[in-house]
């Protein structure tokens, strides 16, 4: 029997929610001290697959570094008039659940849900989100791009484990 594909959202948040600043920038999660690489390597072993929001992939690529997916397969959603595929990415217009069902189907690793907020929206409304990997840094924004957009996304999870990592609250979520 083949194994399902997970949907895995990896994910940094503020301890009231908020994934990036207003630009998309991370400097205040970037200076939390953090033992170890928060689990960062062992999810990179269990993936082929990232997912991101169009803003997350442009926010990545500015980084001044290699682009650091290149050895998976890319998909970026973008409503914009972006499309086709760049060195990088495919870029996708498609209805996120239909998108996911199909991928899901094919063979292959896990799957990890990057970001953004507006995309995690999306695969919330749609109950898309088999494990929730929540790294919490020990500081209040009180603004920038919220993991969460107040939607009716109400879902239940198991809490599996919680490991402190330095400064971070790192909690794993499985799909109940």
């Amino acid at each position: 029997m083949k194994k399902q594909r997970n949907i895995i959202l990896f994910i940094g948040t503020s301890i009231d929610g908020y994934i990036a600043n207003d630009d998309g920038t991370l400097e205040w999660l970037e200076s939390i001290e953090v033992e170890g690489d928060s689990g960062y390597n062992s999810l990179l072993e269990r993936i082929d697959t990232v997912v991101m929001g169009k803003r997350t992939y442009d926010v990545i690529r500015g980084f001044d570094m290699n682009y650091p997916y290149s050895d998976y397969k890319n998909y970026v959603f973008s409503s914009s008039s972006v499309s086709g595929s760049d060195e990088y990415a495919s870029f996708i217009d498609v209805d996120v659940k239909t998108f996911i069902k199909n991928i899901k189907q094919k063979p292959g690793k896990d799957i990890w849900l990057i970001g953004g907020g507006i995309l995690a929206s999306e695969f919330f409304k749609e109950n898309l989100i088999d494990e929730f990997q929540l790294a919490i840094a020990p500081i209040i924004l009180g603004k920038g791009i919220s993991l969460y957009n107040g939607d009716d996304i109400t879902q239940k999870y198991t809490l599996t484990k919680v490991e402190k990592l330095g400064q971070l609250a790192m909690h794993h979520y499985i799909k109940k």
